[in-house]
C-alpha cells in the first residue's frame, strides 16, 4: 500500500492511505530526510521513500496549478 505524508512533527508522521485513512507512523521508523507530500510503500514494517512515484505527483500537481493560473 502507498502512503502520502500529510504532516510532521518530531515524534510523529501523519500518512494518508490509498483509501484516505490517516495513519500515525513514529517518525524515526522512516528514511531520513522525508518530507509532507512525500509517498512512501510499507512491507514488513519497513518504510521506503518512493521517489519516482512522489516526483510523478508532484508534477501533476504542478501541472494542474499551472492550468488554473493561464
Amino acid at each position: 500500500m502507498k502512503y502520502t505524508i500529510d504532516r510532521i512533527s518530531e515524534i510523529i508522521v501523519i500518512c494518508e492511505d490509498e483509501n484516505g485513512d490517516m495513519v500515525k507512523v513514529q517518525a524515526s521508523a522512516l528514511p531520513e530526510g522525508v518530507r509532507e507530500g512525500d509517498i512512501l510503500t510499507e512491507a514488513d514494517g519497513t518504510w521506503t521513500l518512493e521517489l519516482e512515484e512522489t516526483e510523478r505527483r508532484r508534477q501533476r500537481i504542478r501541472e494542474k496549478l499551472r492550468g488554473l493560473t493561464e
